[in-house]
């Protein structure tokens, strides 16, 4: 269960006067592009307590439509532009804004596998406590990213955070102790949803047609392929629905050539709006009248818990967190990678309104209760105070420890 958020920490200093002081938290991204853990990080960064933490965004590598968050929220960020897998320069500008913290008793929050490795070695050259946040992972298990995690990162972070049971799976069966690992859901906002129709009007989508919403970067493991042979299946031959049919993809990507030429040779050109990278795309989710998610692998999108919050049915692969997210009717799972599943799936949905609006309605309650972004932030400020108390407690003792020689010294004087 998430912890409820504490306002009660350790003091800095000492005496009756001393002054609790926000706890500096430093978020370590790769990028602001409006990836599902980029904007997982920057709006839990955006939403902290100022009166307990004080945030701060380190962005190893490029900028990105999220920076708008971090300027309307007026967090500070600091772009290090590095251009390899290890940049010297860079690394060197992030320690020293990280170990700037040690004293005022910092924390470093990492997220996705190559920040969590940069930010392992960060943390011990900072001597800083360290929170890694792991969203997804492979179908493909990797031996090397294995090792990664259990001998290096794990030996240096106070806490493993998991988004969803199948992550956590994961870390455990690659050795990271069980006691480091946590499961922290992926939350949104209830009420972050446009109207249908200003939602359609926004994205020029057809007023009269049933639209089939995918949001996601375009890139291979989301499969967008699968969902564009579902698409076709629907609206051609003797098994098309009598009803007009539009699909609008929302994000971009290196595949983006590669989808549109297969979306011109499935002769589904009419059916597709291309609706590019938004950063608003939590507005936008109450454009569609069924959202689908048919990636390979996933850890819990926020695209699928943004479309289930604002009363859109969702289609999922039967991967990752979704079992459990769409499990008692909040959502149809379908097989990975078969275009025929989602295509019955999509059809039940179109055919059946109803059906439609019980897992829409369903949907809507399963974030009401687990998947609320008050919940998620509440729970990692819980784990912020607990891992800056438990690194309070052990500087203390380190220094007692090493005051206790001088003592006896002085006291055999």
């Amino acid at each position: 269960m998430p912890r409820a958020g504490r306002t009660e920490r350790p003091q800095r200093g000492a005496g009756r006067d001393s002054i609790i002081a926000p706890i500096p938290v430093t978020t370590l991204v790769d990028s602001l592009l409006a990836g599902g853990a980029e904007r997982v990080a920057i709006e839990l960064a955006c939403a902290l307590d100022r009166s307990r933490f004080e945030p701060h965004v380190i962005v190893t590598r490029g900028d990105g439509p999220l920076r708008s968050l971090l300027d309307d929220a007026d967090v500070p960020y600091t772009l290090l532009e590095r251009r390899r897998a290890f940049d010297l320069r860079a690394w060197r500008r992030a320690h020293r804004l990280i170990a700037a913290t040690r004293v005022a008793g910092g924390i470093l929050h990492a997220h996705k596998f190559g920040s969590n490795a940069w930010a392992a070695l960060l943390a011990r050259t900072a001597g800083v406590p360290l929170v890694v946040h792991e969203h997804n992972f492979s179908a493909e298990p990797s031996r090397l990213r294995s090792i990664i995690d259990r001998r290096w990162i794990a030996t240096r972070a106070q806490r493993v955070l998991c988004v969803s049971d199948s992550v956590a799976d994961v870390e455990r069966s690659n050795g990271v102790p069980a006691r480091l690992v946590e499961v922290v859901p992926n939350g949104v906002r209830l009420d972050a949803a446009w109207p249908a129709a200003k939602a359609r009007s926004e994205l020029a989508l057809d007023p009269g047609a049933f639209i089939v919403g995918i949001v996601g970067r375009l890139r291979p493991e989301k499969a967008h392929e699968v969902l564009l042979r579902a698409v076709a299946e629907l609206t051609q031959g003797d098994a098309r629905v009598h009803v007009p049919l539009q699909l609008c993809i929302v994000g971009d990507g290196p595949r983006r050539d590669e989808l549109a030429t297969l979306a011109h040779d499935l002769g589904i050109d009419e059916h597709v709006a291309w609706a590019g990278e938004r950063q608003d795309a939590a507005t936008l989710a109450a454009a569609f009248d069924a959202a689908v998610i048919c990636s390979h692998w996933e850890g819990l999108p926020l695209a699928a818990l943004e479309a289930m919050a604002a009363g859109v049915p969702l289609v999922a692969s039967r991967v990752g967190g979704l079992p459990t997210l769409l499990a008692g009717g909040a959502g149809v799972l379908a097989t990975p990678g078969e275009s025929s599943t989602f295509a019955a799936a999509l059809r039940a949905l179109i055919e059946d309104v109803d059906h439609r609006a019980t897992v829409a309605a369903t949907g809507r309650g399963r974030i009401e209760s687990t998947y609320s972004f008050a919940r998620m932030v509440s729970h990692v400020e819980g784990i912020y105070d607990e891992v800056s108390a438990t690194h309070q407690a052990r500087d203390t003792h380190r220094r007692t420890a090493a005051h206790a020689p001088d003592q006896h010294a002085q006291d055999a004087a």
